[in-house]
This record gives C-alpha cells, structure tokens and sequence, in this order.
C-alpha cells in the first residue's frame, strides 16, 4: 500500500476546509441528495462526499456506507486531492497503490474507485465526491465528465455554505457596531447644550432631552403627557401644524420657524426651531425629530444601516435555497438593499447592477451591462476613480469613505471595490457602495459645536484664535475691541447665577447686534467679550465702535422683572496696516523690558487686554486705545 504524502499547499487547504466550518455536522439533504442521484446515475452501490482532513477523510454524505469516517492514511481521495485531478482506479488489485489496503483486503473490499476532487472559488481542494464497487468496473469519459458534474453541483454548495458564514459574520460584526452608535446616540442626545425632542405623527412627546425641558419649563415626565400643539402659543399653532403636514406629503424634507412655547408659569419663549421627518425604509413617515437651534434629521443613515442588516439577516435565511439555484433571486435581494452593487469586467464595463442604480442615477440596470464606467461617470470624477479601480484590477481590496459619484450632488457614498477572481486570476471588481452623507453631516455638527460657547451661542476662544491666526496670516488691517463688564460679580452675588447667566445672553445680543455682521464676536469666559473687526485701522473707527459698545451695554437691562443696570471697560488694538504702527511702537518699547513682555507685545489680544485695564482704572464705562503712555508705565515698560 502506498500512502498519499502532503500536498505542498496542505496548510492552505486545511485552512480553506475549517472556514466552511462543515466536519462533523449532522446530515443536510442538499447533499444527501446530490449522493442519490449519483449512485443512481452510475448504478454504483456506495456513493461519498470525503472531506480529507489532517488525520481521516470524513463524509459528509455516505450512501451505501455505515461508516461516516475512515483513517487518511488508506485513504483512495488523498491521492486525488494530492493530484488535484480525477482519480480513477478501475480494478485496485491492479493497482499497486491500493491492491493490499485494509479497504481493498477488508470492508467494504473497495475494487472499483472513481473520485472528482471538490475544488473551492479559490482553488483549494477539500475533498471528492467518489463512487465505489466491490466489483472491478470501466470508466469512460463521458462518465467522467459526468461525475464532474455532480462534483460541481457538492462544490456550489460548498461556497453557498461559505458565504452564508461570511454573511453571518459580517452582520453579527455590524450589530455590535450598531449598538455602539445607539449608544453614542443616546449619550448626545441627552447631554448636547441644544433642546432636542422625538415627536410622534399625533403630536405627541415621545422622548425629549433635559435642555428641551428647561427652555420650555416641563418636566420630561410632564411632556410625554403632552403634544407639542397643547405647549404652544395659540397664534402659532396653524403654521406649525401646515408645515408638518407639508412634510408628511413629501413636498419638503425639513423645515425652520421662529415659534412661541408656552411656559407652565404663564410666560412664552421664543425658540428657532428645526424639525424634520423620519421615514422608514419603504417611504413611510415614522416620526418628527425637533431641535431648538437649526438642526436637520439625526442619524438616518445608521438607521437605514440597520433596517439594511436586520432585511439581510432575514432573506438570508428565507431564500438560501433560491440563492443556490437562481442568479434572478441574487439580483433580487441587491435589488432591496439600501447599497450601490455592481459588477465590473477588466474593461471597466458592467455586467451586473442592481436595481439602486435606477434609484439613484436614473437608468434601467439592464441598459447599463456592456456599459463603460467612463460612459456612466462624469470625467473629472471616473479620472478621481481610477486609480481605485486599477488597485482593484491588480487584486486590492480597496475601500473608499467619501466618493462623490455626481459632481453636482451633495451625496457622499462609502464604496469598496473588490477583486473578483477566477481559477486565481482577476476577471474584475465588484463595487459595493453605501450613501453615508447623513453620516458626514452629523460629524461636521459635531465639529462646529466644539466652536460655539454653549451659554451665549457666540465663538468660543478656540475659534476666535482661528479667527486671530487667520487675520493674522492675511496681513490685513484689523482691531480687537477687549470687553469686560463693570461689576458684574455683584449682579451674580446679588441675584443669583441664573440671573446672571441671562444678562450675559443680554449682553452678548447687544455687543452682536452693534458691530458688523461680518465681525467676530465670542466670549472668552466669565464676564469677558472679545469682537474681531476686519477692516479697521484708524483709531477714529475704533472709538466710534468702542463707544458704541459702551453705549448699547450700558443700557437698563430687564433681567426676570428686575431692572439691571451694568457697564463695559473697553480695550482697543488697531493691527496691520496704519494700526500696525502703534502695535510695533508697543512692540519696540518692550523688546528692551525682557521675554515676558516682549511676548505680551507680540499678542494684540494681550495688548487690548492691558488696554481694558487701562479703561477700567480710569473710571470704567469708557474705552482706551493702545498703547498709551499711561498703559505702557503700567506694563513697567
């Protein structure tokens, strides 16, 4: 007897049989009934499918034969998987490989042996599907081709098997990903500083955040209780209720109204309010998504993510069998997933498209197979694409997370490009592609929120030293206006931090409201403002905008029936072009007092800073413009 030794891939091969995680199953009638119909075929009394592992050759299916395992070393398909070819072994006593092994000299007294080996998509050889008789017999070649054909039929079920795993994996991965992004959601959406709320298609309160409940006064248990028509002011209640109706008929997708709520205490707030709705995959209206700042839909991509997974999970196992059989029931399921998927030949033609494509670019899938990729794309973007594709047509796997298939569209599309291979060469790629713009819109807010001071809505430092930096790097004229309120420790030791957090709001729309639209206003902190003018460089502009500031805000205030009165102290540098010379003048007269110094000088917000110093020690509500002599005496200058 003579053994089969390893074939030289042997470890690839093993690898390739334990991903179609099939030894040791229980018997499946797919092929049970390719085993029949085999032995039927050829009229032969025994009939395996023989997966050759490391140590046996296990059958997945025996007809004929009660043993559902034998040793690899007497194993006949060991020598066709070595070989990789069809072993046919007419009478084993002839046969010196065979003619004393304990299967030929035992039972089941193998004499007759035909096997077709079970190769993989990737050309790996698990196993045969064999025929056995205890009788010598002749094979020819139309036999031959025949039980081929039966081998075919065991290896799609062998890849069908494998990409059912695959699909399995992908999606148990793609859950946990969900549950981790409702998690996040949950999170932001309770702790963002903006009121935000989920109202269902009656009106009523489904879910709100805290800060929805303090703008309006409720508690959130009391808001479930109630629809939002109910919290309403009376004289804006029809052209809420009009525009909601316009987005439940699909005639706009989101809209922003200035509207008047009912606080529990009597009074009325103002809010800018952004609403939108939430349809379901089919098109139907599910809800309304509501935020008191200017705020589109949340997170419908991850909701169409999911509803993509849980219909996966679903046709996966409904239509396993069809999938086996029929390519009509794959274009069918592509056909109703929320995902661009194609086909795509070495020529860059398609050959496959689903129905995604009619949806999003217009066009019959059918009419595009044959189709260049440069003929569907515009040619700045398929220039864009193809180094893409060439990685893909040389065997990448390519993923790309933010392509823009149409240049006038806003849709951003997460795409993956990935080789398709036949007998180990590159026939082409297949594209899948999902629509992530809600997703890139939702990151962009979470970008610009981290600009914006959350009490007042105006710039945080970080962003006025962007501001700064790009004035800076520009070169041109500009003057920074250092605002500090006068005395605004008493107002919050007097009235509370509520109170005073008002004011500030007070404060900061009235500095808004009296410089240029087009000027940087933000709030350093505390009590303190800082406005960025570009343009500016004489110092007769700069007073008349520091006057103005002192004027607007010194101005009764009428803070929760109570009648604040405050002021500002005001520093003011003028920078770049004629503003330039007082800033190098300060600048050169601190060079000579040490590093500490000259760095302040180099800062005009340092500068103005000294600047409101000046103003408050000379008597407050006024402004000064630096460098003076007076501030550079106390700057130790």
């Amino acid at each position: 007897m003579i053994t089969a030794p390893l074939p030289l891939d042997e470890d690839a091969r093993l690898r390739a049989l334990r991903q179609l995680d099939i030894l040791d199953t229980d018997p499946e009638e797919a092929f049970d009934r390719i085993s029949r119909l085999a032995a039927f075929a050829f009229g032969m009394p025994i009939v395996l499918i023989s997966l050759v592992d490391e140590k046996r050759q296990w059958f997945k299916s025996h007809h004929g034969l009660e043993a559902c395992e034998t040793p690899r070393s007497v194993s006949f398909c060991a020598h066709a998987v070595l070989s990789k070819r069809m072993l046919v072994v007419e009478d084993a006593l002839d046969d010196e490989r065979f003619l004393d092994n304990p299967l030929v000299t035992g039972a089941p007294n193998i004499r007759f042996y035909a096997g077709s080996p079970l190769r993989l998509n990737d050309g790996q050889v698990v196993g045969t599907l064999c025929l056995i008789d205890s009788q010598p017999r002749t094979f020819d070649d139309a036999q031959g081709a025949m039980l081929a054909e039966f081998a075919r039929l065991v290896e799609r079920e062998l890849e069908l098997r494998r990409q059912l795993i695959r699909a399995r994996t992908a999606h148990e991965r793609d859950r946990r990903s969900l549950a981790i992004s409702e998690a996040r959601f949950r999170t932001v959406f309770q702790r963002t500083p903006i009121g935000k709320a989920v109202v269902d298609l009656d009106g009523r309160f489904l879910d709100v955040n805290q800060t929805f409940s303090e703008i309006i006064g409720y508690d959130e248990s009391e808001l479930r209780e109630r629809t939002f028509m109910s919290v309403t002011h009376p004289a804006d209640v029809a052209a809420d209720l009009a525009l909601c109706a316009e987005l439940v008929a699909g005639r706009q997708a989101s809209y922003a109204i200035e509207k008047r709520y009912l606080r529990p205490d009597g009074g009325t707030v103002w809010v800018n309010l952004a609403v939108s709705l939430v349809r379901d995959v089919s098109g139907a209206p599910l809800h309304f998504i509501a935020a008191m700042q200017d705020i589109s839909s949340r997170k419908k991509s991850e909701e169409a993510l999911r509803n993509y997974h849980v219909e996966l999970e679903e046709r996966v196992r409904e239509r396993t069998a069809e999938l086996r059989r029929s390519r009509d029931a794959l274009q069918t399921i592509t056909d109703n997933l929320p995902a661009l998927i194609a086909v795509v030949d070495r020529d860059l033609r398609y050959q496959f498209n689903n129905e995604t494509f009619r949806r999003v670019f217009g066009v019959d899938p059918a009419a595009l197979r044959g189709r260049s990729l440069s003929e569907m794309l515009r040619p700045e973007i398929f220039e864009q694409l193809q180094p893409l594709f060439a990685r893909a047509l040389a065997g990448e796997r390519v993923s790309c997370d933010e392509v823009r298939y149409m240049a006038d569209a806003d849709r951003i599309w997460s795409a993956t490009y990935i080789p398709a291979k036949r007998d180990g060469k590159v026939t082409g790629f297949y594209i899948m592609a999902h629509d992530v713009t809600e997703q890139h819109l939702s990151e962009q807010r979470l970008r610009e929120s981290a600009l914006v001071d959350p009490l007042t809505g105006l710039a945080n430092r970080r962003a006025l030293q962007d501001a700064l930096s790009e004035l800076r790097a520009g070169g041109e004229p500009f003057a920074l206006f250092f605002i500090d309120m006068d005395g605004f420790k008493a107002v919050n030791d007097r009235y509370g931090h509520d109170v005073g957090d008002a004011l500030l709001k007070e404060i900061a729309d009235r500095i808004a409201a009296t410089v240029r639209t087009g000027d940087v206003v933000s709030r350093l902190g505390g009590d303190e403002f800082v406005v960025a003018s570009r343009g500016v460089d004489d110092a007769r502009t700069g007073e008349r905008i520091a006057a103005a500031i002192c004027r607007e805000v010194s101005k009764a205030f009428v803070i929760a029936g109570r009648v604040i009165e405050t002021s500002a102290s005001v520093g003011v540098v003028l920078a770049g072009a004629a503003g330039a010379a007082s800033v190098m003048g300060a600048a050169s007269m601190v060079l000579s007092t040490g590093a500490e110094n000259k760095a302040l000088a180099d800062d005009p917000l340092c500068l103005a800073d000294a600047a409101m110093y000046e103003a408050k020690r000379a008597g407050r509500n006024t402004w000064r413009i630096a460098p003076s002599a007076e501030m550079m005496a106390a700057m130790d200058v």
